[in-house]
């Protein structure tokens, strides 16, 4: 049935769908430009990846989604100022835990504890993995000479195919659990590559000095909440979108109970989400393809507060790591002062599978497990823990970043940021830099942004 728009319905410059941290960027270099936007978003709240319930034991916000920043994150550094967001310097006074079954072993922060003898091997593996990732290029993977083959196998067959010893495997198994919440077997090599080219590479993101997990904030949805307020149009909560029409003359967007126009529109949805909206007419079949093909990450987050750090009192860090996949990190939350204690506990790929279709009461007795063979049993007595498990967001359906498996980077990768029409592409899995990165979802957003008004009128 055709639909109905009356004529006195506003028409907005460009209509926004999903308003994330990339919709939502877009939406402020869009305004600033002078447009007129409309951002339509199905949750009850703005933030999408970023979700920041305010803790009143604590007396802060504490981040279920994204939290960390890089210092060259220069956009993410701009809001924080903007908006007043708590960040903190990533505590890492003392030593680091590393859990291997019912083993936990102590070392320096960044040394692997336990695994000392398995180091020259990975040490050889990683600079294999780094003389890969030179030859890539960040802006056209699919021209690497071996481009086909690398994007034939998955991370896992480079795994089993370079790393001799299965302890040195596991370890480097854990960076795509950890960084996009995918397991080595699922994801293309050369996506893997150029995930980890985007995002500076494998050493960078897990550095706590300057590099990926460097400053967390606590309350990054706070950003997205200064960007809605900021926005020069209209931004509709529980407004989930079902169908997309497009013309000549402009763009018709269907919600469940509204009907909004505009002259464009920028979609900042992951892939899988965009696979449940109607276009009319289809879009591309490469683009179909592409959104059938690039699943999201499995993510569950935990924070736990307690009166006190007490594994300060034990000399430790409160950064941890599991060794048999068990958990994929703990971190302290709190600056060198901190009166209560609070950590954060991730589970990213295999690990957060566990806790998946699984009763409440396990998940949690999993999660308290994980932290006390690394903290110590004071940890199974928190005086508050929330827990996020992203893959049971509705709209969401996951966590971190979309991946894309093998043979669709080769086949798709150079028209992923082509628009359709009227229909531009944001999204953090579309970053050319920084991908999966709070950083990645705002330049995704204003390169779309950018786009839409080189296109205009």
């Amino acid at each position: 049935m055709a639909t109905q728009v009356t004529s006195d319905q506003p028409i907005f410059d460009t209509i926004i769908v999903g308003a994330g941290l990339s919709g939502l960027y877009a939406a402020r270099v869009l305004s600033r430009s002078g447009q007129r936007v409309a951002v339509l978003e199905a949750r009850d709240r703005v933030g999408g990846l970023t979700c920041s319930p305010y803790s009143e034991y604590l007396g802060e916000h504490i981040d279920l989604g994204g939290a960390w920043l890089a210092d060259n994150h220069t956009r993410m550094h701009e809001l924080v100022r903007e908006f007043s967001v708590p960040l903190i310097r990533q505590f890492k006074t003392g030593q680091e835990v590393a859990v291997d079954g019912m083993t936990a072993n102590a070392g320096e922060v960044g040394s692997f504890p336990g695994r000392e003898a398995a180091l020259p091997e990975l040490q050889a593996a990683i600079a294999r993995l780094e003389e890969a990732l030179s030859g890539i290029d960040i802006d056209a993977p699919w021209n690497h000479p071996m481009a086909k083959d690398l994007d034939a196998i998955t991370f896992a067959t480079w795994l089993q195919q370079n790393v001799e010893t299965p302890a040195t495997r596991e370890l480097l198994a854990m960076s795509t659990n950890a960084y996009f919440g995918v397991m080595p077997a699922e994801v293309s090599f050369l996506e893997t590559l150029h995930l980890l080219k985007t995002c500076g590479d494998i050493i960078f993101m897990g550095d706590t000095l300057t590099g990926g997990q460097a400053a967390h904030m606590m309350g990054s949805q706070l950003i997205s909440e200064g960007l809605a307020a900021t926005v020069n149009g209209v931004v509709s909560l529980r407004s989930p979108v079902r169908r997309i029409i497009q013309n000549d003359q402009g763009v018709v967007v269907e919600c469940h109970d509204s009907t909004w126009q505009g002259k464009r529109l920028i979609c900042a949805l992951p892939p899988v989400m965009i696979n449940r909206l109607e276009f009319e007419p289809p879009l591309p079949a490469y683009r179909r393809a592409f959104h059938q093909r690039c699943p999201i990450g499995r993510y569950t987050k935990a924070i736990l507060a307690y009166d006190k750090p007490f594994w300060r009192e034990q000399g430790l860090s409160g950064i941890a790591t599991s060794l048999d996949n068990g958990m994929t990190g703990i971190f302290d939350l709190g600056d060198g002062d901190a009166r209560h204690g609070a950590i954060s506990i991730l589970f990213g790929g295999e690990p957060s599978l566990r806790l998946e279709d699984v009763s409440v009461a396990e998940r949690d007795r999993i999660i308290l497990d994980q932290v006390a063979s690394a903290l110590g049993e004071q940890g199974r007595h928190p005086v508050e823990m929330v827990v996020q498990q992203w893959v049971n967001e509705p709209w969401s359906q996951g966590g971190a970043c979309s991946y894309m498996t093998t043979g669709t980077l080769t086949t798709i990768g150079d028209r992923l940021w082509q628009p359709c029409g009227r229909i531009f592409w944001a999204g953090t899995h579309l970053a050319r830099v920084w991908r999966g990165y709070m950083e990645g979802a705002c330049a995704a957003g204003e390169a779309a942004a950018q786009a839409v008004l080189a296109a205009s009128p």
